[in-house]
């Protein structure tokens, strides 16, 4: 059955330093062997990564970390629309927290990135002054694979527990993704070349059950066609306004997705381009949207991702992308010593043998390394 642990798990684990800050873990297995592995090998650091997150919290809501997973827990309903839709990432998720030696609820909480985050928004009112979140693009090109890439802005408290996970499932795709450890996943691709960005939308609407995003994310990679990830995000129940930019090899789509709505944003030509302010979905939150807009560099930064490509179309070189992203000036690239940071910047090459350039922190200071499956 799957997500069942064996009596004696048959997984391995290794890792290696690529460039500093990140680290690569291979682990193979059961869904809970995945997670298992994944925690005993990143134990000390997910540790680490625990305590700074529920530091920030207790400095911003003035609750005690168990006091506040129970409530947040308490108030949300996400695990029916889990145990329906991936019920193998949250096996992964209880393996998490046995090889990290960590409560369940704590591991499941740290996966609930994006909903945690509008929950302690209904807190504390003004908690950030300012927001980054992700820019993400797609390019299909004439000669050679397309790609997909993007920056993955997240808060601060979470640089220095960068990993890339190349997961191999027993009877699944190796997937390689790209998250602070402990958590099932930000950004990624499988050897299938089916590769998933994403783009948080504050503007939209969101609910406390259906299904999370970091869910969302290992259900679109645990996919084998363009066309079954699609199926996906108009299949399941969305719990947070998101944009999810999924490719294949020789093509992309792009969806915005919300409690009320999925819709679809059409490329420009062979470019997509997304940040975090909604271009189709109609499903706004009245009560965010004005705020949301006021905390974001999300417009000049999407205008950025136009002036940069858009000329260049189906043309485009990973090199050019590269640059892209590293932009000092909006910035794109967002640097260290504040809240925010771009943790992590992904180029991805979507073909038979798919090829990951990753750089662990801001790319205007952080080299990419190349990556393969094979």
């Amino acid at each position: 059955m799957a997500g069942r642990a064996r009596a004696a798990p048959s997984h391995s684990s290794r890792d290696r330093d690529v460039t500093p800050g990140l680290r690569i873990v291979e682990v193979s297995g059961s869904p809970r062997e995945l997670g298992r592995a994944h925690g005993e090998e990143m134990r000390s650091t997910i540790a680490e990564g625990l305590q700074r997150w529920l530091g920030v919290i207790a400095g911003e809501t003035g609750r005690s970390g168990e006091d506040y997973v129970a409530s947040f827990l308490g108030s949300t309903e996400f695990l029916p629309a889990i145990t329906t839709h991936t019920p193998d990432s949250l096996e992964e998720v209880r393996g998490i927290a046995e090889g990290a030696r960590q409560s369940f609820d704590v591991m499941l909480a740290y996966q609930l990135m994006d909903e945690e985050w509008w929950y302690r928004d209904s807190l504390v009112r003004s908690r950030r002054a300012s927001v980054h979140a992700c820019s993400a693009v797609g390019i299909r090109r004439v000669r050679g694979p397309s790609v997909v890439a993007q920056n993955m802005d997240l808060p601060s408290h979470y640089d220095g527990t960068q990993v890339l996970l190349r997961l191999r499932p027993t009877g699944g795709a190796e997937t390689m993704v790209f998250t602070p450890s402990g958590i099932l996943g930000t950004t990624g691709l499988n050897q299938d070349g089916v590769a998933v960005c994403c783009n948080a939308l504050p503007h939209l609407r969101h609910r406390t059950s259906g299904l999370p995003v970091g869910f969302v994310i290992r259900g679109l990679l645990a996919e084998r066609t363009l066309a079954d990830a699609v199926a996906v995000l108009q299949a399941v129940p969305h719990a947070t306004g998101q944009n999810y930019l999924v490719g294949e090899p020789g093509a992309m789509r792009d969806f915005e997705c919300s409690p009320g709505q999925v819709t679809e944003v059409k490329p420009s030509g062979s470019l997509i381009k997304h940040t975090n302010h909604p271009l189709a979905n109609e499903d706004i939150d009245p009560e965010e949207a004005v705020d949301a807009e006021f905390r974001s560099t999300t417009r000049s930064r999407l205008a950025k991702l136009e002036s940069e490509l858009s000329g260049l179309g189906a043309k485009a070189t990973v090199d050019d992308v590269a640059r892209t992203l590293s932009d000092r000036e909006v910035p794109v690239s967002v640097p260290r010593g504040s809240d925010w940071m771009t943790l992590g910047s992904l180029i991805m090459e979507l073909s038979s043998d798919p090829v990951l350039h990753i750089a662990p922190g801001p790319p205007a200071d952080t080299p990419y390394s190349e990556v393969r499956f094979s």
